[in-house]
């Protein structure tokens, strides 16, 4: 292979992991959680797997399915008289209040997970315990 084209097959996984880093980071998230999930069930572990998968979808909702989404429901769902207050509420709905909540819900989980985490390892007068 000649380094023109080594050099070319290179600069094109930097552009593609620096483009999609996000996602391959909470993929990675995901697939971690699965695997501590399989190896020793625990809680902990299904709410980092639901706040990894929330966030992912987040993000894939934000980029690739909103505008479709958006477009569809308008063209049903919005009449010529009442046009500008429902596309405005519509708008509201799907660019903020479904990507705030997939967030909030996603951390929540992620969060929720270590708080568990946290509180298993201590005991009733807050020391550590032996069953973690």
């Amino acid at each position: 292979m000649s380094p023109v084209v080594e050099q070319g097959l290179i600069q094109l996984l930097y552009a593609t992991f620096l483009h999609n880093s996000e996602v391959i980071a909470l993929f990675l998230g995901i697939v971690l959680s699965l695997v501590f999930l399989l190896r020793k069930p625990k809680r902990v572990y299904v709410f980092f797997l639901i706040g990894f998968s929330l966030l992912l979808l987040r993000f894939e909702y934000l980029k690739h399915i909103v505008d479709p989404l958006q477009k569809q429901t308008v063209g049903v769902v919005v009449s010529e008289e009442g046009y500008f207050r429902t596309r405005r509420w519509l708008d509201v709905f799907f660019n903020d209040l479904i990507p705030l909540g997939l967030y909030i819900l996603g951390w929540g989980g992620i969060f929720s997970g270590l708080f568990l985490a946290g509180e298993r390892k201590k005991g009733k007068n807050g020391k550590k315990t032996r069953h973690s």
